[in-house]
């Protein structure tokens, strides 16, 4: 794979940051009591932000051998955070974490398991 080592870091990055926004938003029973905690929903939001940074830097080579990984709604999720903050639907939102994540964040771990990326 081109530019491994970079990739490498790229995606324990963005493991870091999926499994941090999952964390901080499983804490919560609902997305009432999330929207509620200011700083949960922003450190939430941030995460999410941040794992899209680190995904946007991935090879092509890289994403297409995550395939199962929905790099476009991961892109769109953090589109609504950034631009539309004030208007983000924290009930999406915390579905969206509490649904997809794990699946996501599995995805991610198995790759890097498989090609001993630690």
């Amino acid at each position: 794979m081109a530019d491994i080592s970079r990739d490498e870091l790229l995606l324990l990055e963005l493991l870091e940051h999926l499994e941090y926004a999952y964390e901080d938003v499983s804490q919560f029973d609902a997305a009432e009591q999330l929207a509620i905690s200011r700083r949960d929903r922003n450190s939430a939001a941030k995460e999410i932000e941040q794992a899209q940074e680190c995904a946007k830097k991935l090879t092509d080579e890289t994403t297409n051998s995550l395939s199962q990984v929905p790099w476009r709604e991961l892109r769109g999720l953090r589109n609504v955070i950034v631009h539309e903050y004030g208007e983000v639907e924290w009930d999406v939102l915390y579905d969206t974490v509490m649904t997809d994540f794990p699946h996501v964040i599995q995805i991610i771990r198995d790759f890097c398991r498989t090609h001993d990326i630690a």
